[in-house]
C-alpha cells in the first residue's frame, strides 16, 4: 500500500475508534521508528493500530483527535519524530537549552548534556491588544506544591487566555527506566506520582503478568482493590479540602485535611507507608488486617458524616461553586477528559467497569452535568462513599479467604504489554516493551496528563479570582506530568 494510503488509513482508524466509543490509552512512539495508538474498546479488550515513522515524519492525528495535541508534542520533543499536519508544534517538554540534536529517548547521548547557555523559558503564547495584561503566575508557588508555570491573558479581572507551561521538572523517569531489570522497576515506578502511585504499581505488575501468562487469584485481586480504593480515599479527601480552601472556607478546608491525615496515618499502619509506595508488584500486593481497616473506615466516616452536612449545608459555600469553571460536555470528549473531569461533565466512562480486577463488583460511576466547580466536588463526594462501600464489601471477602500464592516471574521475561486502571485522576495506561527480561521502552499516560488541556478551557471567560477554586476542583498532578 502507498505511503499516502497508509497515513490516511492511519488517521480513519483511529477516528473510527473514537467514534465508537473506545478509550485512547495511549499513543506511544518507539526507537525503532514506530508510533502504536493503543486503544480500550467498549468490552474492555484493547487493540493496537501502529504506523511507521517515515524519513523522521508520521502523519498527526490530532486534526481529528484533538486529545493527541500534547501526545504528538512531547513525541517531538522526545524523539525528534515529526507529527506532519500538527496545528501547534510548541515544545512541551523540551527548553531552549536543549542541544539541536538531543532527543533523549531516541537514542543514546553523551554525557554530560553540553546545555546551551541561554534562557530556559520557552516563548508563551499569549492574547495581544490593548487594555490586555500579561500575568505570570510560577513556576515557584507560594504553596507547597510542584512547579508549574502559567500566563494569563488578562482583561480587568477576566482571563482571556491560559498558556500553560509544565514539565519545569521533567525526571526522565521512561529513559531511566530502560535497560532496567524487573526487580529495578517497581520502586521507579511506585515514585512517578505520590497521588497516584498504586495505580501506577499495578498497571506494572498487570503487565508483567500478562506477558507472563499468569492469571493473579482472587484473594490478591481483592487486596489491589482495597489499595486502590484507599488511595482514591485519599486523594479524594485532600481534593475536597482544597476546593473550600479556594474560597477561604476554612472550617471546612481544615476538618477536611484533618480526616485526610487520619485516613493518611491508617494508611500508614495498616499497609506501611502513607503514600502507599511499594504496595504492589508482579504477582503480589501488600498484605492488611481487615478488621483494622473496618475500623479505620468506621472512624473516619464518623467525622465524614458532620463534614459533609457541613459543606452541602452552607449556600454560600454552594452558591459559589456553581457556574464556575465549566468544562462543556463537547470539549471533555473532544480533548479526552478523564475521571471527575470527565464525569462531571456528562460523560460517564470509568475504567473499573471494564477492568478485571472489578469484575466482582458492579461500580455504578458517579456523574454530573454541568460541568462546573460544583459538579467536580460532587462528583468526589460520591465517589468517597462509592470506595467505601466497596472497601467494606473486599474487607468481608478477604477476611474469609487463604492468603495469596506466591509467584515469581520469570526472569527472561519478553514482549510488548498494555495495562490500565482508574486512578483518581482518571484512565491511566502504561505500555511496556520487555526483551530478555530487561526494558526495551516504558510509555506512562497519566489521567492527569490528558486533563490539564481541559483547565484551560475552564479558566476562560472566568474572573482572576476563581483561577484558585477552579484549579483546586481540578487538582491535578504536576509529577505525573514531570514523570
Amino acid at each position: 500500500m502507498m505511503g499516502t494510503e497508509l497515513n490516511k488509513r492511519w488517521i480513519l482508524t483511529n477516528s473510527q475508534q473514537r467514534d465508537n466509543g473506545s478509550q485512547l490509552l495511549a499513543l506511544t512512539a518507539f526507537q525503532d521508528e514506530r508510533i502504536v495508538a493503543h486503544w480500550l474498546l467498549p468490552d474492555g479488550q484493547c487493540r493496537e493500530n501502529a504506523i511507521a515513522v517515515t524519513a523522521g515524519a508520521f502523519p498527526s492525528l490530532t486534526p481529528v483527535l484533538p486529545q493527541v495535541s500534547w501526545d504528538e508534542r512531547e513525541i517531538h520533543d522526545l524523539f525528534g519524530y515529526i507529527p506532519n499536519g500538527h496545528p501547534d508544534l510548541r515544545p512541551l517538554v523540551r527548553t531552549p537549552r536543549w542541544p539541536d540534536a538531543f532527543y533523549p529517548l531516541r537514542s543514546k547521548f553523551e554525557q554530560p548534556i553540553p546545555w546551551l547557555d541561554v534562557e530556559p523559558d520557552n516563548g508563551d503564547q499569549r492574547v495581544t491588544g490593548e487594555g490586555v495584561t500579561i500575568m505570570k503566575v510560577g513556576p515557584t508557588h507560594a504553596g507547597v506544591i510542584e512547579s508549574g508555570h502559567f500566563v494569563f491573558s488578562i482583561m480587568g479581572e477576566n482571563i482571556l487566555h491560559l498558556d500553560l507551561h509544565l514539565f519545569q521538572n521533567h525526571r526522565g523517569v521512561e529513559g531511566h527506566l530502560e535497560g532496567r531489570r524487573l526487580a529495578e522497576v517497581a520502586p521507579l515506578v511506585s515514585r512517578i506520582c505520590g497521588a497516584d502511585t498504586v495505580s501506577h504499581q499495578v498497571n506494572w505488575a498487570s503487565a508483567v503478568e500478562k506477558l507472563a501468562g499468569h492469571t493473579i487469584d482472587q484473594p490478591l485481586a481483592w487486596r489491589r482493590v482495597a489499595l486502590l480504593e484507599s488511595e482514591r480515599i485519599l486523594s479524594h479527601l485532600n481534593d475536597l479540602a482544597q476546593i473550600p480552601a479556594g474560597v477561604g472556607f476554612h472550617v471546612a478546608h481544615q476538618q477536611a485535611l484533618a480526616m485526610k491525615e487520619k485516613w493518611q496515618r491508617g494508611m500508614h499502619s495498616l499497609f506501611g507507608h502513607r503514600l502507599l509506595f511499594d504496595t504492589v508488584g508482579p504477582g503480589t500486593a501488600a498484605f492488611f488486617d481487615p478488621d483494622a481497616l473496618g475500623r479505620l473506615i468506621h472512624d473516619v466516616r464518623r467525622d465524614w458524616q458532620s463534614w459533609r452536612a457541613l459543606v452541602l449545608g452552607h449556600h454560600g459555600f454552594q452558591d459559589r461553586m456553581l457556574g464556575v469553571g465549566i468544562v462543556r460536555q463537547a470539549d471533555a470528549a473532544r480533548l479526552g477528559a478523564q475521571g471527575v473531569v470527565a464525569r462531571a461533565s456528562g460523560l460517564s466512562f470509568d475504567a473499573r467497569s471494564v477492568m478485571p480486577l472489578y469484575q466482582e463488583w458492579k461500580v455504578k460511576p458517579a456523574g454530573e452535568v454541568s460541568g462546573d466547580v460544583a459538579a467536580r466536588f460532587k462528583v468526589r463526594l460520591e465517589e468517597v462513599e462509592t470506595s467505601w462501600r466497596l472497601l467494606q464489601d473486599v474487607i468481608f471477602e478477604v477476611a474469609k479467604m487463604p492468603l495469596p500464592s506466591f509467584w515469581q516471574p520469570p526472569e527472561d521475561l519478553a514482549g510488548d504489554a498494555v495495562a490500565y486502571t482508574e486512578s483518581p485522576h482518571g484512565l491511566n495506561a502504561h505500555v511496556v516493551s520487555l526483551k530478555n527480561g530487561q526494558v526495551v521502552r516504558y510509555h506512562v499516560r497519566s489521567g492527569t496528563f490528558r486533563n490539564w488541556p481541559l483547565l484551560t478551557k475552564a479558566v476562560t471567560g472566568n474572573a482572576v479570582g476563581d483561577f484558585p477554586l477552579i484549579n483546586k476542583s481540578f487538582e491535578l498532578c504536576y509529577s505525573c506530568s514531570d514523570r
